[in-house]
């Protein structure tokens, strides 16, 4: 067992672990929340990139995400996966490279035969000048997604896909601590995965217990 004594909202433990109960020393008005996760309930955030123009795309130039490098071609060869053909403008190389991220039409026509869609990510908002991608599914790890180029006229924002957030679920909704102290346990012990997270209501001098 492990007990954390804690005035105020915030993250009680990391990972997964077990939430037994908690210790009420003194209160007034106080209430509990707790969640599965890092912080206040939340649906997540999946992380996401976005690629600008200031110029035209040039032949051979390239842009890559997380290890699948898409080649920028003025013509497309027969047969030859992840090419991107240069449109008229940047605003048409960019849906270009757009539809071969997602695998939508075009295919053997505005990007190579035979590119699958990107397992990873997503293209999504698209301009005249700028295309994003979003991981897939919700989290920090794509945080670490790398995303580069070898374009003179186009950049990423950043080098890596960023601000992908864990989703936070609800444990326990918002209880009213009894009148003066107390002891309160949860049966055999309430498991969660990603972390153990405390909101606190009202003022409150409470010890966790939780392993």
């Amino acid at each position: 067992m492990q007990y954390l004594n804690t005035t105020a909202t915030g993250a009680v433990k990391a990972g997964a672990g077990t939430l037994y109960g908690v210790v009420v020393n003194s209160h007034t008005s106080g209430t509990a929340q707790f969640n599965d996760g890092a912080g206040g309930t939340s649906a997540g955030v999946k992380a996401t990139g976005v690629l600008t123009s200031s110029g035209v795309f040039q032949d051979t130039e390239t842009v890559t995400i997380e290890g699948k490098t898409y080649t920028f071609k003025t013509a497309l060869v027969a047969g030859t996966p992840n090419e991107v053909l240069i449109g008229a403008n940047a605003a048409a190389s960019l849906d270009n490279l757009k539809s071969a991220i997602n695998g939508s039409a075009g295919e053997g026509t505005t990007y190579g035969t035979g590119t699958v869609a990107h397992d990873l990510v997503t293209a999504t908002t698209n301009t005249d000048t700028a295309q994003t991608v979003e991981a897939k599914r919700v989290g920090t790890y794509a945080n670490a997604y790398a995303t580069t180029e070898t374009c003179d006229n186009v950049a990423w924002g950043a080098a890596t896909l960023e601000s992908g957030a864990e989703s936070s679920i609800l444990m326990i909704n918002t209880f009213s601590f009894p009148t003066g102290s107390g002891v309160y346990m949860f049966g055999e012990g309430i498991s969660f995965s990603k972390g153990l997270y405390y909101t606190e209501g009202g003022t409150a001098d409470i010890t966790i217990i939780y392993q």
